[in-house]
């Protein structure tokens, strides 16, 4: 996997001496990296079946041998050790003292880190300055809070970061970069690390309603090669909303700014949007129930890196 990550690395980065992207479908670099994969798998089955082999082995040792409840045992004393310095209040230094007392030791370690933490911290979340803000972000709808659920339940954040970071060959191919004051409502964000697909921070609004709709029940019939599974069940079940009031309200809690009330029209609000999403399927002759799972999965998708699109459009300023 170093040799992928490598390999991938300088693939994004790649240009061609016309200053263009050598490789701007992220998808090519994936496929490079299938040969590595395989091998990662065989890697991987060697290594499971000594595990299965080493706890077979310890079965049949235990199983061979006797069980002796009085077995009586003897340890060798243990070598004295002499003070080697003046300076040195026990044999073994005072970090080894120390050492020899874990309760102590873990009371120590951890007020180091609570003032470590304290001084990282702290500042910024007094320091109002330190977490701009962006006048056209808002709030998730109630179906798009319902899809961000879902993006995290199937674990697309685990293949998908949702950050451009500021390097040229990510906004040649992906967009703007990123920025903090975006987040200021993501609880938790959905940064990310690992990027098996591609960043998806600026995919609202790329492709139409079809295209993810399409995508989420096969992959490959969008993104020929793609190594993404297909999720099926999205289109079965129906939509969990039983509890959008409940984050909602705990989300103000926490300095969301949803309206005093907005639980009142919150299922009218997440209902009409549901059916402009399948108003905007049906353009696409693509028959869909508005209460089934991917409408609100393909809702927050399609929002993704709009708020600062629409602060462009609209000339506002970031406070």
């Amino acid at each position: 996997m170093w040799w992928a990550g490598a390999t991938q690395g300088l693939m994004w980065k790649d240009f061609t001496t016309e200053g263009l992207l050598k490789y701007p479908n992220f998808l090519e670099t994936v496929l490079q990296l299938v040969p590595m994969y395989i091998m990662r798998a065989i890697g991987g089955t060697l290594f499971l079946t000594g595990a299965c082999v080493m706890v077979y082995n310890l079965y049949k040792t235990m199983r061979l041998g006797d069980f002796l409840p009085e077995e009586e045992a003897q340890a060798p004393a243990l070598e004295k050790k002499e003070k080697t310095s003046v300076k040195e209040k026990t044999p073994y230094g005072w970090h080894g003292a120390l050492e020899r007392k874990p309760v102590q030791f873990f009371i120590w370690a951890l007020i180091a880190i609570l003032i470590g933490g304290i001084v990282e911290m702290v500042p910024m979340f007094l320091v109002k300055s330190n977490v701009p803000t962006i006048s056209s972000v808002m709030p998730y709808t109630p179906l798009e809070l319902e899809g961000r659920d879902i993006y995290i339940r199937e674990g697309c954040v685990n293949c998908h970061t949702q950050w451009v970071r500021p390097f040229r060959s990510e906004t040649e191919r992906y967009g703007e970069t990123s920025k903090s004051g975006e987040f200021v409502y993501d609880h938790p964000f959905l940064w990310g690390s690992k990027r098996t697909g591609p960043d998806l921070h600026r995919i609202g609004g790329k492709y139409p309603h079809g295209w993810h709709y399409q995508h989420m029940m096969d992959p490959r019939s969008t993104s020929p090669g793609s190594i993404m599974p297909p999720y099926p069940w999205l289109y079965e079940d129906d939509l969990d909303v039983s509890r959008t009031l409940t984050k909602i309200s705990a989300l103000r809690r926490i300095g969301v700014p949803y309206a005093k009330d907005y639980e009142d029209l919150a299922m009218d609000d997440l209902n009409t949007q549901a059916a402009e999403v399948v108003r905007g399927l049906k353009e696409a002759s693509i028959e869909a129930d508005s209460k089934k799972e991917i409408i609100a999965l393909i809702a927050y998708l399609q929002r993704l890196g709009t708020d600062i699109k629409a602060q462009r459009q609209m000339g506002i300023t970031g406070k």
